[in-house]
C-alpha cells in the first residue's frame, strides 16, 4: 500500500510562494545560502574571515535580479543532485543557516526561470541548472495526479561546463521577474536588507559600535557580519544597519532625540551559559522612533532577522513600547532553531525559557517608560506653577487674594490643593528675597 504513496506537485507551490507573505523574502533565502557558502569557504581557508561578499543585483529593465557570492560553491560531482533535491539537505541545523534544501526554490513563484551556477575551487567545471517555473505554472493547471519527482524532472535541465580552476562561487539568477511587492526597485530592496540581512553597524552614524563588540567579545560572543553590495546598473551600494545615533521619535509631536548610551544583557540558561545577548538604546523616551527601519528590539540568528520588527512587541507591557527603543537580540545557543517561515523559532523549552528571560527584560523597560512619563508629566505640572508664581510674584499686596482666585479657576480641581498650598505661602511671605526658598518648598510639596 505504501507504494501507491504520491507527494503531490501542489507541495512545490506550498513550499515556495505558498510559505512567504512577501516577496523579498527571496533575497533572505538566497543571502542564508550565500553566508552558508562563504562560512565554508573560510572554514577550508580558501578565503580569509574578512573576504567573504555578496552582490545582488537588479536590473528592473529587464526584469532580472542576480546574486552572487564567493563561497565555497558546489562541486560538480555533487551539484546537480544537491540543486534537483527538494527539503533533503545535509546540512546540520546547528551550524548551518539554510538547512531545509527548499530556500533556494523561493524564487519560482515570481520569476519566469531560475538558474543556479556554481564552481567549486581546484576544479576546472562550473554546473548550470536551470529551474523552469513557466512549465510548472503549466503543468499546475492541467494535470492534477502529477507527482512531484515527475514535475521537477519534466521542469529542470543541467550542464556542466568548463571554468578555470581558482574560482569558486555560487550564483541565483531569476529572469522575467514579476515586480511583486517591489522586489525589481533599489530603494525597497534596500529597506528590506538593510534590517534583515547580516550587514556591519555604520561606525558614522552609530558610535556604540565598539562598546557592543568588546562587551561581547569578552563573552566569548561574536557578530558574523558579510559585505553585501547591492548593485542596479547605475551604483552599487555597499549595505550598513540603520541604527543612528540621532532620530526622531513621537509620531505627533515628531521630537528630536539622541542616543544616551546603550545598555548589554546576556541572557544564560540554568547552566549558567550564554543563549542569547542583547543591546538597547537609552534616550529620552518622547515616543515610538518615527523611521520604521529603525525601531524595535530585532530578534536575530547568525545575525539574520528573525520575524519583522514587531516580533518581540509581546515581551513589553504595552506592544507599543518595543518601538520606543533600538536594538536587538542575537540568539546564541544553537539548539533554539528558526522554523521553517523564519517568522520565529520553533516552540521548544530551551526557547520557551528565552522568551520568559526576554519578557523579564520588556517588563523591566515598560516599567522605566511609565516612570519616566510620570517624571516628564509632574515636570509639565511644575512648569505650570513655575508660570503662576510669576503672576504672582507681580502682584501687590492690596489684591492679591482677588488675583489668587482667578487663578484658581483655571486649574483643574486635582490641583487646588497644591495651589492652596502655594497661596498660603506666598500670603504669609512675599518677600522677594525669600522667593527662591520659597519655590523650593513648593516643589518638595508638590
Amino acid at each position: 500500500m505504501l507504494n501507491n504513496i504520491i507527494v503531490g506537485k501542489h507541495v512545490l507551490e506550498s513550499l515556495t510562494t505558498g510559505m512567504y507573505h512577501d516577496a523579498k523574502v527571496i533575497f533572505r533565502e538566497y543571502l542564508q545560502n550565500s553566508v552558508d557558502s562563504i562560512k565554508k569557504a573560510i572554514n577550508k581557508s580558501i578565503i580569509n574571515e574578512n573576504q567573504g561578499q555578496i552582490y545582488i543585483k537588479l536590473n528592473k529593465k529587464q526584469k532580472r535580479i542576480e546574486i552572487v557570492d564567493n563561497g565555497y560553491g558546489l562541486s560538480s560531482k555533487k551539484s546537480v543532485k544537491t540543486l534537483l533535491d527538494i527539503g533533503n539537505s545535509n546540512k546540520n541545523p546547528k551550524n548551518n543557516i539554510g538547512f531545509r534544501g527548499i530556500g533556494r526554490l523561493s524564487g519560482l513563484g515570481y520569476s519566469k526561470h531560475i538558474k543556479f551556477i556554481t564552481s567549486c575551487k581546484g576544479e576546472n567545471k562550473k554546473t548550470t541548472v536551470i529551474f523552469d517555473s513557466s512549465k510548472l505554472r503549466k503543468i499546475m493547471r492541467k494535470n492534477n495526479k502529477a507527482e512531484i519527482l515527475e514535475v521537477v524532472k519534466e521542469i529542470t535541465e543541467y550542464e556542466i561546463n568548463e571554468e578555470k580552476a581558482n574560482k569558486h562561487y555560487f550564483k541565483v539568477i531569476l529572469n522575467k521577474v514579476k515586480n511583486i511587492d517591489h522586489i525589481l526597485e533599489y530603494n525597497w530592496v534596500k529597506r528590506y536588507l538593510t534590517q534583515i540581512a547580516p550587514i556591519p553597524f555604520n561606525k558614522e552614524d552609530f558610535s556604540f559600535v565598539n562598546k557592543i563588540k568588546d562587551q561581547f567579545n569578552k563573552k566569548g560572543l561574536f557578530i558574523n557580519v558579510y559585505e553585501i553590495f547591492l548593485n542596479n546598473n547605475n551604483k552599487t551600494e555597499k549595505l550598513y544597519k540603520n541604527y543612528n545615533d540621532k532620530f526622531y521619535s513621537n509620531r505627533i509631536n515628531s521630537k528630536y532625540d539622541k542616543i544616551k548610551d546603550i545598555e548589554v544583557n546576556f541572557i544564560k540558561n540554568k547552566k549558567n551559559n550564554i543563549i542569547a545577548a542583547l543591546w538597547y538604546s537609552k534616550t529620552n523616551y518622547y515616543g515610538t522612533l518615527k523611521d520604521i527601519k529603525k525601531k524595535g528590539l530585532r530578534l536575530r540568528k547568525d545575525n539574520i532577522q528573525i520575524g519583522d520588527r514587531s516580533i518581540l512587541n509581546k515581551i513589553f507591557k504595552e506592544s507599543r513600547f518595543n518601538g520606543w527603543f533600538q536594538g536587538e537580540v542575537y540568539v546564541y545557543d544553537k539548539q533554539i532553531i528558526p522554523n521553517a517561515r523564519r517568522d520565529n523559532f520553533e516552540k521548544n523549552e530551551i526557547y520557551k525559557s528565552l522568551f520568559k528571560k526576554l519578557t523579564d527584560i520588556g517588563n523591566h523597560l515598560s516599567n522605566n517608560i511609565r516612570l519616566i512619563s510620570k517624571k516628564r508629566s509632574k515636570v509639565k505640572e511644575l512648569n505650570k506653577i513655575y508660570d503662576k508664581i510669576d503672576i504672582i510674584n507681580g502682584i501687590k499686596n492690596n489684591n492679591i487674594n482677588n488675583k489668587l482666585i482667578n487663578l484658581v479657576d483655571k486649574i483643574p480641581k486635582r490641583d487646588k490643593k497644591i495651589l492652596d498650598k502655594i497661596f498660603k505661602i506666598i500670603e504669609t511671605e512675599f518677600e522677594n528675597e525669600e522667593f527662591n526658598k520659597f519655590i523650593k518648598v513648593i516643589i518638595d510639596k508638590y
